[in-house]
């Protein structure tokens, strides 16, 4: 009985995260895409008067998370959190908005300011997180390296928690359509690792991350192991 309970259990959770990569596929119409599914950001939003799609599914959660380009600038995220670690329930939501001072790819690098707020499954508010990205191209242009500092406010129940968050990451172009993602992150003293592959699968339109990574310490998982993909239409109005 419990075997064919966990069955109908994993049946349901492969539906589910089916479901979650055929709306990204199905919408596919854009000319660019850049799967982020990486804790470090990069200093850069979206292409302007259009949206993006970005979605992962991985060990420890699944994101589905649209964004809008509210001017060149200026971007909108809003995100439905899933926890895969416990039978692919609802976690919670976040938005973000996210300011940039310029395009990384034709200036050569660029920085923004990140302000993010989380919500729990019953939608309370308990946590505000804020850093500045900052984003360079190096190698002659064929890699990029990112920056991040800030800080998290958690609710703990009596009282809030401030957590500094900070950490670099690589993108190391291989070939036309092969990068290696690379990066140390961490909060406070609790430092992690998270790395793998970015494939063009269709140049211009559809790429994928792979990739793994874990916390130094015993016990500490996240973010696991996460495939995903994204899109970015080209500006519709």
């Amino acid at each position: 009985m419990r075997y064919e309970v966990n069955i109908t259990k994993n049946i349901e959770a492969l539906i589910k995260i089916a479901i979650m990569f055929i709306v990204g596929v199905v919408l596919l119409v854009g000319q660019a895409a850049n799967a982020q599914q990486m804790i470090i950001d990069d200093a850069a939003v979206t292409t302007e008067r259009s949206f993006q799609i970005e979605t992962w599914v991985g060990t420890e959660e699944a994101v589905f998370q649209p964004a809008i380009a509210l001017t060149s600038w200026l971007e909108f995220a809003a995100g439905l959190e899933f926890s895969t670690a416990d039978d692919f329930e609802f976690a919670g939501f976040a938005a973000e908005f996210k300011a940039v001072n310029r395009d990384v790819e034709e200036f050569g690098d660029a920085f923004g300011l990140v302000a993010a707020f989380g919500f729990d499954d019953e939608g309370n508010f308990g946590e505000f997180m804020t850093y500045v990205p900052y984003s360079r191209m190096i190698l002659n242009d064929s890699s990029m390296l990112h920056l991040n500092l800030g800080f998290i406010l958690e609710d703990e129940g009596d009282d809030w928690g401030f957590h500094p968050i900070y950490g670099i990451r690589g993108d190391f172009g291989v070939h036309e359509r092969v990068s290696i993602l690379a990066e140390i992150f961490a909060e406070e003293t609790d430092f992690g690792l998270n790395g793998g592959l970015r494939i063009g699968l269709i140049p211009g339109m559809l790429e994928m991350d792979i990739t793994y990574g874990r916390g130094f310490e015993s016990g500490f998982d996240f973010p696991g192991f996460n495939v995903g993909i994204a899109f970015t239409p080209d500006s519709l109005w």
